[in-house]
């Protein structure tokens, strides 16, 4: 059971992240993004103390809070629905997302003892998880919002493993002004794209 717990954080993120490859609802997207930098947190304090461990969510909250803006500013916040049907693409992007997670967890004991011995697994797990997820939504999607959710998903999964091998504050405050730059330059491309399509 305790084992269980402390592995709920890891795959609440992953669904999350899952969440936000599949569907394409720009609130739930957000609420989304949330969820999956708040599930960052248990896995950060149990390698860095509190501090520290708080700096990669709170970050993540600031740069959903500049998308959600954004998108509040082109109306594009809206009532959640629901009752939908899944399209073809949300099909395939979701069964891409699981078959990698599950390739990741049959090679993963493998993996970590050749290439990261010292990484917890249920953290090498998620992040590497987090990266690949990530890299999917850039390879499978064009528009703004969502290449800058795959952007950040994939930062976080690199942050997340970055904290476990070596912590440095530099890059750590490096980490955090790409992150924050990549919403400014998704809200950029977000109301570029809201005015064209409005033109």
């Amino acid at each position: 059971m305790t084992e269980f717990l402390q592995s709920l954080p890891v795959y609440i993120a992953l669904l999350a992240a899952l969440l936000n490859l599949v569907r394409r609802q720009w609130t739930l997207n957000l609420i989304a993004l949330v969820v999956q930098f708040a599930c960052l947190f248990p896995m950060l304090l149990k390698i860095l103390p509190l501090q520290l461990a708080l700096i990669q969510p709170f970050t993540g909250l600031m740069v959903t809070l500049i998308l959600y803006l954004t998108l509040l500013g082109v109306g594009g916040i809206k009532a959640i629905n629901l009752l939908f049907s899944l399209t073809s693409g949300e099909i395939f992007r979701g069964l891409a997302g699981i078959f990698l997670l599950a390739i990741l967890g049959t090679f993963l004991p493998q993996f970590q003892q050749a290439v990261f011995p010292l990484v917890p697994s249920n953290h090498l797990f998620l992040s590497i998880g987090l990266v690949l997820i990530g890299l999917t939504q850039l390879g499978t999607i064009s528009e703004p919002f969502y290449l800058a959710i795959g952007m950040l998903t994939f930062l976080s999964g690199i942050e997340l493993l970055y904290s476990a091998l070596e912590y440095s504050f530099l890059l750590e405050a490096l980490l955090v002004a790409v992150n924050l730059l990549l919403a400014i330059v998704g809200a950029f491309f977000i109301v570029k794209n809201a005015e064209s399509e409005s033109a």
